[in-house]
């Protein structure tokens, strides 16, 4: 009857990884007494060997891991910027009629606050379901897919002015430092505003230092 396990404990394995970097340090050649008996010996080797030898394998274990998750999270990227067909991230093709196209909707950023503690507005929008073009007119409101432009008015006045260069940004210079606000339309070709795509942006220009 055997008196202890023959599977080795973790401690016995670190024991043993060590003891056979010791021995790899030994003159080539031992002589073992006894002709063919094998003489018991014993290594010591100290706790701190073995806390080292801890600490490799915990470090390299959380090295693969992370590595394997970047490579994951890499892999995921890649799949879905693969996946997006030019339909999915620029919309319908100019040349493609659509039935019952989705309402329109537009979406302005907050300004951008370096250029803003110089007195320049610059927000960046974008439009969904409708094509921001310099086309004006009853007729263009048959156009498919949709066709529009956009508004744009400072601090409540009357005058506004028509942006149809579907640049990105409204880019607007020289407020004084104090409380403002642009209101920006989504509009269709004859000028009528879509029903609750007008976008007002407060913001407040830093005084001059």
């Amino acid at each position: 009857m055997l008196a202890a396990s023959l599977s080795p404990t973790r401690r016995e394995l670190h024991a043993t990884t060590a003891a056979a970097g010791v021995i790899s340090t030994l003159p080539g050649t031992l002589q073992v007494a006894g002709g063919d008996s094998i003489r018991p010996f014993r290594v010591n080797v100290p706790e701190s060997e073995l806390a080292e030898l801890r600490r490799f394998r915990h470090d390299a274990m959380t090295l693969l891991i992370t590595t394997l998750a970047a490579v994951a999270t890499g892999a995921v990227l890649a799949t879905s910027a693969f996946a997006q067909s030019a339909r999915d991230v620029r919309g319908a093709s100019p040349f493609e009629t659509i039935e019952n196209e989705p309402a329109p909707k537009l979406v302005v950023d907050p300004p951008l606050p370096g250029p803003l503690a110089q007195g320049l507005f610059q927000a960046q929008y974008r439009t969904e379901n409708v094509h921001i073009v310099p086309v004006f007119g009853e007729g263009a409101l048959k156009a498919s897919p949709r066709i529009g432009h956009l508004h744009i008015s400072v601090n409540d006045h009357e005058f506004l002015w028509a942006d149809a260069g579907n640049n990105n940004t409204v880019d607007i210079a020289g407020f004084p430092p104090g409380d403002h606000k642009v209101k920006i339309e989504l509009v269709d070709a004859n000028h009528n505003v879509f029903a609750g795509q007008s976008v007002t942006v407060p913001f407040t220009v830093p005084p001059k230092n």
